[in-house]
Formats: structure tokens, C-alpha cells, sequence
């Protein structure tokens, strides 16, 4: 199954009145969750939804404890939606336990849990910390520290996060390349017992605002390609260590450097995708989180750290605080935050007004039925088939078409006496769309985009160059 989402035109050869925007997730009703006993300002939230062997929701975070600094933490939940923080008093013995819900013993930030479908039994999950160390479990509840090499070589801090890349057969970290470097590093390892050194992949362009830096980025993936949430810190341009902090906590005696001392401002999050897991770019600069006002949690900071795709929607969990970034650790005013958004809904197409008219380059049509995700309840979209040079084929044009209307994200074209793609067999085509007063989020089907000289020679021979996975 091939999708075609819409972060760029790579996929298209003709865009006409068709605008991108990106998708704007809501905050779930009870999406905020206040922690009695922590601060979560940098919580950095992993959720992992109910498995073989979970019935609830486990959300894995960190919160700050007055008395007893930085600890991971665990809520449950029936839906994903409302937490409440679990007692593993009786259930992980602990040395040192401060709340209830504690989950290690105190030891430094950990910044991602990662479920590893690949490892041993004993080391199914594992948790990326601070200082480079790698904690493992082998049921998400007891925990211990491998001793191993760090996985990092310059002890980064967060945000650092883990995920599988079937193109590289390999697990790759998303990094900041040392301690207060703001931008974004990979590293690879095939056993978790070798690394290789931090190799650069982002960091903050023209199209920033001045000053900014990237302070993290999570990846998953996502629909054969993968999809990132970058930490944007929107800085003060201009720096002065003598008022950086405004009466903040931090000492500015102690800062030796401009760098340093760049600590006020606010985070929010802009959307980056990549083909093949290890190469980034970055779309429309816009936050697929709604902007909170003053006072509401994330209006200084939020932190998007874990997605999760729940049936017909996608939940993004955050870490998020009302003040800014250097004014954190003294407001102590944070929650976890749940905000929801349609499948496939980061980026859409759109007309401006009227009709729009997508076409997409040459594809290898293998069979089956093509789905679109599309939302016009009080429009329409049809489908268009032509060949490669363009000419519509008999019997699939736009005037054949049973128009749409409705909302659905697997809407199955149909055309006169009730012809599906199903009866189209195997050839090369050209799909065309067009919309009124609508909304154009992905298209599925068994295809493979072409080049036209390959287009040809299949045309020519029924031979076919193999697909190039990450391309």
C-alpha cells in the first residue's frame, strides 16, 4: 500500500487553486493532565497505546519533585485521553521513593521510551537518559541501566529521541549534537552496543525567526515515510547576559558565553518529514498545535513528544508550561497536554475558492481500489484517470464520475455502471482530483510512482524497474 500525503508537489505533476495548509490538531476535552505531586514542564511525554499484553494506556514521563529533583513517572488511561498517575508502591521497590507513581530510582532526565520489537525479551523497552546512559525493561515497570557504551560521545541533553529505520536497517537517535548545541544530529546503531558519531541534520534556516534554534525533534514513522515535530525556541535576537533572565533563577555570573545565556523565549512546533528516515525537510512554517493564550498551558512552551494514530485520529502528547523556557523551573505551572487531529490531517490541500484540480505524476497502477481521505460535506470531489500523455481514459473521466459529498478518509471513486480502479487491471496512469469547497488529505492505493522513460519502457516491454525504498 502506497500513500501520497501532501508536505510537498513531489507527487504531483499539475496543482491548480488547490492551496497547502497545515492541519490544525484541538486540544481533547480533559487533555490537560496537571500532576498533583510534579512539574512537567519537561516532562517529555512516550504514550504507548493497549497491547497484547497492556489493557490501558501507559504514559511515561518525567516531572520535577520539590526535595527530590528530576524523576520518571507513569500514569494510565482507558482512552488516551484522561490520565491518572498509577501507585507502584507495592508493585517496583524502590530506595529512594518520593511519590507514589515513581518510577526508578532518581537518576538524571530521561527524554524517550522507546518499544523495541526487534530486541530480546529482556530488553523489549528501553529509555534514552541523560549523560548517555540506556535504562532497560523487559516489562516497562522494573528497570535497570545497561552497561554499555554511551550513545552518545558528547552526553547531549534533551530532546533525544529513538526510532526504527527499515531503510537503513538500522535504529537511529534524533539528537542535539552536544550540550547546548540547538540543533539537530543523527546516530545510528544496529545492536545498542555501538554508535556512531552524531552526523548533522537540521538546523534553523532563513525562514526562521532571527535568532531561533531547534531544540529537538521527534520522528515516527509514518506511512512509509517519517514525520517529525522540531522544537522551534523562538529566542531573544538580541543578547544581553547582564537582563537575559529577567530576576530568572539561573545566575548569570556563572555564564561564560552569548550562547548561554540565550534562555528566554518561547517553544512552540513546526512540522519536518523525511522519505527515507535519515535526511529531513521541512514544509509550511506553521505549528500543527493551536496557539494558547497567555496563562493557558503552552503559551510559553510546548513540547509534542509522542504521536500515536488511534483509528481515525491521531493523538499528539506534549509536555507544556505557561512560562517561557528560562522562566520554567520558577512558575512551576505545566500539565501533559493531548491535542487530536485527523488522519493524515498535518497537511492538506485546499481550494482558494471555486474549483481546484490536483493531477499526480505517472503511476504504476497494480490493482485493488484507490481511497481517498477527503472532508466536503457541503462540497464535491471527482476523479479523473488519463493516461501518461494526459488524455482521459474512456469510461474514467470526470464526467463519468459519481460525485462525492461527505466526509470520509477512505472514499472509494466509483464512475459510471458502478467501475471501481479494481476493474482498470495493471497499467500506468495519471490521477486526477478535483474539489470544490473541500479538503484533500492523502490518497491510497497498490501504485508506485514512475519516471516517464520508465512509464515507457513498461509500456513497451510490461517490465518494470523495482521501487527504491527511501526514495
Amino acid at each position: 500500500m502506497h500513500t501520497v500525503l501532501f508536505f510537498d508537489d513531489y507527487a504531483l505533476q499539475r496543482r491548480v487553486n488547490m492551496e497547502r495548509h497545515v492541519g490544525r490538531a484541538a486540544l481533547a476535552p480533559q487533555g490537560a493532565f496537571v500532576d498533583p505531586h510534579a512539574d512537567t514542564a519537561w516532562g517529555y511525554p512516550t504514550v504507548l497505546p493497549p497491547g497484547a499484553d497492556r489493557e490501558r494506556w501507559l504514559c511515561y514521563y518525567q516531572g520535577r519533585v520539590p526535595g527530590a529533583g528530576m524523576l520518571q513517572l507513569l500514569a494510565v488511561s482507558e482512552d488516551g485521553i484522561a490520565w491518572e498517575p498509577v501507585d507502584l508502591s507495592s508493585s517496583v521497590a524502590l530506595q529512594e521513593r518520593a511519590v507514589p507513581h515513581q518510577l526508578v530510582e532518581p537518576s538524571g532526565e530521561w527524554c524517550c521510551v522507546f518499544e523495541d520489537e526487534r530486541a530480546s525479551a529482556d530488553e523489549r523497552y528501553k529509555a534514552l537518559g541523560s549523560r548517555s546512559r540506556l535504562a532497560v525493561s523487559a516489562d516497562g515497570l522494573h528497570w535497570g541501566y545497561r552497561e554499555s557504551a554511551p550513545w552518545s560521545p558528547l552526553h547531549a541533553d534533551p530532546g533525544f529521541f529513538a526510532y526504527w529505520n527499515p531503510y537503513r536497517g538500522r535504529y537511529v537517535i534524533s539528537v542535539r549534537p552536544r550540550w547546548a548545541d540547538r540543533r539537530v544530529a543523527v546516530i545510528e546503531t544496529a545492536d545498542w552496543q555501538t554508535f556512531t558519531d552524531p552526523e548533522w541534520c537540521l538546523q534553523p534556516d532563513a525562514l526562521d525567526t532571527p535568532c531561533a534554534r531547534i531544540y529537538g525533534v521527534p520522528v515516527w514513522p509514518c506511512e512509509g515515510m517519517f514525520v517529525g515535530l522540531i522544537w522551534l525556541f523562538h529566542t531573544d535576537p538580541v543578547v544581553d547576559i547582564g537582563d537575559k533572565y529577567l530576576g530568572g533563577i539561573i545566575d548569570v555570573d556563572t555564564l561564560h558565553d552569548e550562547e548561554h545565556a540565550r534562555m528566554l523565549g518561547k517553544i512552540d512546533a513546526q512540522l519536518v518529514y523525511s522519505p527515507n528516515g535519515w535526511h529531513f525537510q521541512r514544509t509550511l512554517r506553521q505549528s500543527p498545535l493551536p496557539e494558547a493564550a497567555p496563562g493557558e498551558h503552552g503559551s510559553g512552551c510546548v513540547y509534542p513528544t509522542s504521536v500515536v494514530v488511534n483509528e481515525d485520529r491521531i493523538h499528539i502528547y506534549s509536555s507544556a508550561s505557561q512560562g517561557e523556557h528560562a522562566q520554567i523551573l520558577e512558575r512551576q505551572d505545566s500539565a501533559i497536554l493531548v491535542h487530536t487531529l485527523r488522519l493524515d490531517g498535518f497537511v492538506y490541500l485546499e481550494p482558494a475558492g471555486g474549483t481546484g484540480e490536483v493531477i499526480t505524476q505517472i503511476v504504476l497502477w497494480k490493482g485493488g481500489e484507490l481511497r481517498a481521505n477527503v472532508m466536503a460535506p457541503h462540497g464535491q470531489a471527482l476523479m479523473q484517470l488519463t493516461d501518461q500523455d494526459g488524455e482521459p481514459l474512456a469510461g474514467y473521466r470526470y464526467q463519468d464520475c459519481v460525485p462525492f459529498t461527505g466526509d470520509t478518509t477512505a472514499w472509494i471513486p466509483r464512475w459510471r455502471d458502478e467501475r471501481t480502479m479494481a476493474a482498470l487491471g495493471k497499467r500506468t496512469v495519471r490521477i486526477g482530483l478535483r474539489l470544490i469547497n473541500g479538503r484533500l488529505f492523502a490518497l491510497r492505493g497498490e501504485f508506485e510512482q514512475k519516471t516517464a522513460p520508465e512509464a515507457r519502457r513498461f509500456m513497451k516491454t510490461g517490465e518494470c524497474d523495482a521501487p527504491l525504498p527511501g526514495l
